[in-house]
């Protein structure tokens, strides 16, 4: 499994878990919360309440509407003192709180004319029930009295009405309406709950669903942040390991990774770098073993060809004498080739056995003048600008160097061209330049000028710049070539500068 990979999946557990277990409680809190406020037996029992209730009035209305019945059927018109203490008592039997005898009257109103209640019962203020007689004889039905009673009305022989009635609390019937109401409401409520709890459920389902979308987004792009750098690297350092030092990486992501990859361009560079010198040592080892190989094989060639050459000179006056001129230049010339010969293979020699330096303090200035002396009678016009700088070097090498430095400026420039040298301190550094007026430097061979066998003149080795760059480097100084303004070369050459002198 790759990193990415295992990034996102820890990041999706490390933000659903706690997405799981938020959900689970809520959801329980939810429904705890819901059960506190609304219990089905609550419904139940007020549903029942309210049918026991209606069933119990019912019955009762029926059981009055049977004694005004039974009332009405014993009325003779007239309510006689005897009668009277005889309903009383039966009404006490019977439960009845209160019987009432209405009449008609000549306005066409109901009239009470008498009331009998039950013996030992005293009646605080007589109800008037005449308004609702004419109603309840229409629906043959029972009378309810909001001032808080009940009654039965039956109409009687001669057209009078009876009515028999007990006394109820004057909130019976709101609170009869109430527990209608309230069970109606209860019952209305229970459909809610269930509406509620469906609703959350979607709501706490949905918001679910933004948590894990929200964090498979986020988990995804850190995941892909995260690992693409290292991605990156990983890719980076295949290449590396194929052989591709020149691989480089843009640093990105969080700082440590950042850091990370400015340490594998760090790496990468010193790696390129380092292949660059070993290569580079393994060039000039070849190249010093080509140069040894070559010296040998000249002078096994030139050593008798010069004795040859030194028996036919010695033979000379044998010529005849018309002759003798014409052979004489000749042998001249053969003889200046040989000789070029001998100093090849000498340079040949040199490269490939440069000693190593005997160091010693002097003043850089002696060795410059000290070549511009041996090559007086061969130099073109020189200009010499010297001030004190001490080094501590070897002479002969650094004489070698020069030499071939000012051999170079003589042959690039044009004849009678003036070949200036310019030597100062700077700081720690002494730095002689060599400045000549020739043709500046080969584009195409510009970045190779310092590697052996590599020249812009005609009978040129390619070895003089070579050499001058390992003396150079054995005294820990520096060479650089440029054209120079107006036309020509710059060789610059820098060494450290002797403390203490």
């Amino acid at each position: 499994m790759t990193l990415r990979n295992r990034l996102l999946l820890a990041l999706l557990a490390l933000a659903l878990i706690p997405t799981a277990v938020f959900t689970w409680f809520t959801l329980d809190q939810l429904g705890r919360s819901i059960d506190r406020w609304y219990r089905p037996g609550v419904a139940r029992a007020l549903e029942a309440g309210l049918e026991i209730g209606k069933g119990s009035l019912a019955r009762f209305e029926s059981t009055l509407l049977a004694q005004s019945d039974l009332w009405a059927s014993r009325w003779t018109g007239s309510l006689l003192p005897a009668m009277k203490e005889s309903w009383g008592s039966q009404l006490a039997a019977a439960g009845v709180d209160f019987l009432q005898i209405y009449r008609r009257g000549p306005d066409g109103r109901w009239h009470r004319i008498a009331e009998v209640t039950p013996n030992g019962v005293i009646q605080a203020t007589p109800l008037d029930l005449a308004d609702a007689i004419s109603p309840a004889l229409e629906a043959g039905s029972v009378v309810r009295f909001p001032a808080g009673a009940i009654a039965g009305v039956s109409e009687a022989r001669g057209g009078d009405v009876v009515v028999a009635g007990v006394r109820v609390n004057p909130e019976f019937f709101q609170q009869i309406e109430n527990l209608g109401q309230g069970t109606g409401y209860y019952r209305q409520l229970g459909v809610y709950v269930d509406l509620q709890r469906r609703v959350y459920a979607i709501l706490v389902a949905g918001i679910v669903v933004m948590l894990v979308g929200g964090a498979a987004f986020l988990s995804h792009a850190i995941a892909r942040d995260t690992a693409r750098p290292i991605q990156t690297l990983s890719q980076a350092l295949e290449r590396v390991a194929a052989g591709d030092l020149g691989t480089r990486v843009v640093p990105a992501g969080a700082l440590e990774l950042r850091s990370l990859g400015a340490s594998f361009n760090q790496m990468a560079e010193r790696l390129e770098t380092a292949r660059e010198v070993v290569q580079q040592a393994e060039r000039e080892a070849a190249w010093r073993d080509v140069a040894r190989k070559l010296a040998h094989e000249f002078r096994n060639i030139l050593t008798p060809m010069q004795l040859s050459l030194q028996l036919v000179e010695a033979q000379i006056e044998a010529v005849p004498e018309a002759e003798r001129e014409s052979f004489r230049r000749s042998l001249a010339s053969v003889l200046r080739e040989v000789d070029h010969l001998h100093r090849l293979a000498e340079q040949f020699s040199q490269y490939a056995r440069l000693p190593e330096p005997r160091f010693e303090m002097f003043d850089l200035d002696e060795i410059v003048r000290a070549v511009l002396q041996a090559n007086a009678a061969t130099l073109d016009p020189v200009t010499l600008r010297c001030e004190p700088a001490p080094i501590r070097g070897d002479r002969l090498l650094l004489t070698r160097a020069i030499h071939n430095l000012v051999l170079n400026a003589r042959e690039a420039s044009p004849p009678r061209a003036v070949i200036e040298l310019v030597l100062c301190t700077r700081a720690e550094r002494v730095t002689l330049e060599v400045l000549d007026r020739g043709t500046g430097l080969p584009p195409d061979v510009r970045s190779r000028l310092f590697e052996p066998y590599v020249s812009t003149k005609r009978r040129g080795s390619g070895l003089g710049l070579s050499l001058v760059r390992d003396i150079v480097h054995q005294h820990g100084g520096t060479i650089t070539l440029e054209d120079r303004s107006g036309g020509g070369a710059r060789a610059v050459v820098a060494l450290p500068r002797a403390t203490g002198a």
